[in-house]
């Protein structure tokens, strides 16, 4: 009887070592579809540079450091701190997943990227092509901004405005004066990895987004019965005056 015991024991303690080492190597598998989300856009599919600028020219290690870079970020860069603790959405195992799926680069054991859920037969407003668009702006920005511009509730990752100049934004880069929401220059022009087609595409996928005007969510946003008293009451409001700018119009 004993025996068993001790034979039980031991087995359970092989078990939870294996189970502890696994956790401790991370999922390779795992971290590709995180890394696929959150990190391809800048760093490429293994780590490489994906253009000149900065922020898509610095290859990976994937040495010891490599879990403290991607929680802390690097100063005065456009790399961010991707952990929970610094405002990002990566907790301990997700960090240990994505040093495992690095550690599998250029070795017979790496796993595929997932290929995102894009939509499809997107309707054309304007130039540009919306379905390949699609494809390129949750490759390119869907990391940071969701898949269709909604943002991800933290400070980094914003939603995107539709009637904002994002192209211009998209090209350029945005560095605001605290230094928060930093977005690399995406245009090859400014050392980015995507050609004026490509952005213009994006821009056509980004027209086919139905968001709210300010007023139409303050509507829904208001107690029942008053939304379509403040809907109402802001329509009259640009009825009155765009009639005026009519009646001081010269004859």
């Amino acid at each position: 009887m004993a025996n068993r015991v001790l034979a039980a024991v031991l087995v359970l303690v092989v078990i939870g070592a294996a189970v502890a080492l696994a956790q401790e190597d991370g999922n390779a598998v795992r971290g590709a579809a995180l890394y696929a989300e959150y990190c391809l856009a800048c760093h490429g599919p293994q780590g490489e540079a994906r253009a000149s600028q900065e922020a898509f020219a610095a290859a990976i290690q994937y040495d010891v450091s490599f879990e403290a870079l991607v929680a802390e970020g690097v100063v005065d860069t456009y790399m961010i701190g991707w952990s929970e603790a610094n405002g990002g959405p990566f907790d301990e195992g997700d960090l240990v997943d994505l040093r495992a799926y690095a550690q599998t680069w250029h070795t017979d054991e790496l796993p595929p990227l997932p290929a995102p859920e894009v939509p499809e037969d997107l309707p054309a407003i304007g130039s540009g092509d919306p379905n390949l668009g699609a494809a390129l702006f949750i490759a390119n920005c869907g990391g940071c901004h969701g898949p269709a511009g909604e943002g991800r509730d933290l400070a980094a990752f914003p939603a995107i405005d539709p009637d904002a100049d994002v192209l211009t934004a998209t090209r350029r880069g945005v560095v605001n004066l605290l230094a928060v929401n930093r977005m690399p220059p995406f245009a090859q022009a400014n050392g980015g990895p995507l050609g004026e087609e490509n952005l213009e595409n994006i821009m056509a996928y980004i027209r086919t987004w139905e968001r709210p005007t300010a007023l139409e969510a303050a509507a829904e946003e208001a107690p029942e019965g008053a939304g379509m008293l403040i809907l109402l009451i802001g329509i009259g409001g640009v009825l009155l005056v765009g009639g005026a700018v009519l009646t001081r119009r010269p004859g």
